[in-house]
């Protein structure tokens, strides 16, 4: 058990290749936790990386997994918390305001690193620094005139007649500010999975009251 806050910000150096050799035997426990923040840390800071879209899971009505790419719009980094925008009117939003347990799942294929990240999310509806933060391209998307999932007779975009290929002015996206939402994640536990060639390695990391709980685990 280790006392205090998780590395800072830019405490760890991503590679940009996998871990090999005397990189990978040198990784420490502190190591691994930077990881688990860097990574998201990356996605944010860079719209190409693919850290940018993660998987978010959340429980069905049913009580099964749900899982979907999102993007990565903000990462807290004292506070732990991820963001992410969604229709305020999509399935996910329903199942975190029925459930709020979820897991993120992050994977970079130039590092061959994956890390999982679990806690509890919030919806907030028409945030208003949220939407705010979000350009008018992003905004466009909650003018569609029904619910995510709903059944059409044909394929199509679900926006208002003339909008697709369109940016509409701002007065107009204003009328979306209702159906957007933000997804706050704040997360207390982190298992963090560097492959390698020559053995994985594996740590899980917990945020907890009394201080930071790290442990290697078998991968």
């Amino acid at each position: 058990m280790t006392d205090g806050l998780p590395p800072r910000k830019g405490a760890f150096s991503l590679p940009q290749v996998p871990f090999e050799g005397e990189g990978l035997k040198a990784l420490t426990l502190n190591d691994m936790a930077a990881l688990a923040l860097a990574l998201p840390a990356e996605g944010v800071e860079n719209p190409a990386s693919p850290l940018r879209k993660p998987v978010l899971a959340s429980l069905s009505a049913l009580g099964g997994p749900a899982v979907r790419t999102v993007i990565l719009r903000s990462l807290d980094h004292a506070a732990r918390r991820l963001g992410f925008f969604t229709d305020a009117r999509s399935a996910k939003a329903a199942e975190i305001a029925r459930d709020p347990r979820v897991c993120v799942l992050f994977y970079d294929p130039r590092m061959d690193i994956q890390v999982r990240l679990s806690g509890n999310a919030e919806v907030h509806v028409a945030s208003p620094s949220a939407w705010q933060s979000a350009p008018p391209s992003s905004r466009r998307a909650y003018l569609v005139t029904a619910p995510p999932g709903t059944v059409l007779g044909a394929p199509a975009s679900g926006l208002p007649a003339g909008l697709d290929g369109t940016l509409p002015s701002l007065e107009m996206l204003e009328e979306g500010r209702a159906n957007f939402a933000l997804i706050d994640v704040t997360f207390h536990e982190a298992d963090i999975v560097v492959l390698s060639r020559t053995g994985h390695r594996r740590a899980r990391i917990r945020w907890q009251t009394e201080g930071v709980r790290m442990e290697w685990l078998v991968p």
